[in-house]
């Protein structure tokens, strides 16, 4: 049984108290309904694949990146810095918007490889990164004999 109402008979229903100022009464579920949407929503955003993340998102898995890397490689804070530069500046370049430059696990919500990132250290002893370019690949193409 479908009936219609109006929407101010709506707003008024809502609005308990009959005009005296008093707030509804809340017990508190709402908030903790909208909290789980909101986490819930957040937990579920690193697990799409890496080129459905937003920017913001890439950004912090980048920095779980370099966190990693410092504790594998034993980073000083100096070339942690220097590496989340690279990659971001990289990131702002487009280079790591390709989900085959960058290995992302969405089930662990990690970046694996970075394809193209090397490292290496200077006769000083700091430990440098650097992208290699990929070169576009040249291909011969035969001439056709004429036919006579």
């Amino acid at each position: 049984m479908n009936t219609k109402t109006h929407k101010r008979s709506l707003i008024d229903e809502f609005s308990s108290g009959g005009g005296s100022g008093e707030q509804p009464q809340t017990n508190g579920s709402g908030n903790e309904q909208l909290d789980k949407i909101l986490t819930g929503g957040v937990s579920d955003a690193y697990k799409r694949p890496w080129h459905r993340l937003e920017r913001g998102l890439r950004l912090n898995r980048l920095r779980l990146f370099v966190a990693d890397e410092a504790k594998q490689v034993n980073l000083s804070d100096a070339e942690s810095i220097q590496l989340f530069t690279l990659l971001q500046k990289s990131l702002e370049k487009k280079h790591l918007n390709s989900k085959t430059t960058v290995v992302y696990d969405p089930d662990e919500q990690k970046i694996k490889e970075i394809k193209g990132l090397v490292s290496h250290r200077d006769a000083d002893g700091v430990l440098r990164y650097k992208f290699i370019e990929k070169r576009a690949a040249v291909t011969m193409r035969r001439k056709k004999e004429p036919t006579e």
